[in-house]
């Protein structure tokens, strides 16, 4: 690998890659939680092909499936199993992992989170080699799950990120004490998450960092030029696919929450949200805030919350689409300004 480059999945995650280690060694189903775009997948792939996966590993990236009954079909697929003889699918997949020693990466799993909750328990039973890794913005909640949540890089990290992938992009515009100073700014504005800065960084082949900051500020979601489905997951192709798989697997009074959170700047209470974002169709804020924070779409630490500039701006769209941006700003700025009752 070019080391002007740098691979995000290890961009300073040696101390989150030997965790992981450590707790798959302890135990044998481990989940990668977190935003979207942190680098879940990454990291697991990146698991996947170090000492964890001493016996081999398998990974089934679960986000084209949309039936939860081809799970079972979609890991026999990935380790090579033949299923053709007319017997179930999930019995021959037992018998045929059953005495071998081998670490199953279940990569994007949250959409299929209730099949997954009844398939690993009785793979990790049934066959007592198998260790399981799983990619999820929520945990699965297994008896033997352990969760680690993969936070955004650091900021030193994400500059050395985005600087390598912009002088990949565009060599001659980076690299002076100006452009890094709006690097670091524009890797703050995008929650320092790997997946963001690189499809920043791909943009500053036509754009200039300031003109790429305005663009940010008109909404451009930051798809890559080509979009070419061999070099980047369907996924990922830009910000607001990634953002909207998880907009999709919200309940509609999480996805209205959503869309009205983001009229506030900075933190917020339980009780500010309520005032603010609470009417009858969302009588019950604070249950909801807590079900976004589960989520990982919402941060929350003692009694505050913030979304992630990220997640905000998305929310910004989806309360235009509604109708709700005027009437939300107008309610925002009466509890900013005079107290809302």
């Amino acid at each position: 690998m070019n080391a002007s480059t740098p691979d995000a999945g290890f961009m300073g995650r040696d101390t989150l890659l030997a965790e992981a280690g450590a707790l798959l060694a302890d135990g044998r189903h481990l989940t990668l939680s977190g935003l979207p775009g942190v680098g879940k997948s990454r990291l697991a792939r990146t698991i996947a092909a170090g000492p964890a996966a001493r016996g081999g590993a398998h990974v089934v990236d679960l986000a084209p499936l949309r039936k939860a009954a081809l799970l079972p079909h979609a890991i026999a697929a990935a380790v090579g199993l033949d299923v053709s003889d007319g017997r179930p699918v999930r019995d021959s997949l037992l018998s045929h992992l059953d005495g071998r020693d081998v670490l199953l990466v279940l990569d994007n799993a949250e959409h299929l989170a209730d099949a997954c909750q009844i398939l690993v328990p009785e793979l990790l039973w049934r066959c007592p080699g198998v260790r399981v890794l799983v990619t999820s913005r929520l945990p699965l909640r297994t008896a033997a799950e352990r969760v680690l949540v993969v936070g955004p890089l650091s900021e030193e990290a994400a500059m050395e990120l985005f600087l390598g992938r912009a002088r990949a992009a565009a060599p001659d515009p980076v690299g002076t004490p100006l452009h890094d100073v709006l690097a670091r700014s524009l890797c703050r504005r995008l929650d320092l998450l790997p997946l963001a800065l690189e499809l920043a960084a791909a943009k500053l082949g036509t754009l200039s960092l300031s003109e790429l900051e305005h663009a940010l500020d008109v909404g451009d979601d930051l798809a890559p030029p080509d979009c070419d489905p061999r070099r980047r997951p369907a996924h990922h192709h830009s910000l607001s696919t990634v953002l909207g798989r998880s907009h999709e697997l919200c309940s509609p009074a999480q996805r209205l929450l959503w869309a009205r959170l983001s009229v506030f700047i900075g933190a917020f209470t339980a009780d500010d949200a309520q005032r603010v974002c609470g009417d009858r169709l969302l009588p019950d804020v604070a249950k909801e805030l807590d079900r976004l924070t589960e989520g990982s779409l919402l941060h929350g630490q003692a009694g505050s919350f913030w979304l992630p500039v990220t997640v905000r701006t998305y929310g910004m769209r989806l309360l235009v689409a509604l109708g709700e941006s005027a009437r939300q700003q107008a309610r925002y700025r009466a509890w900013r300004d005079r107290g809302l009752p």
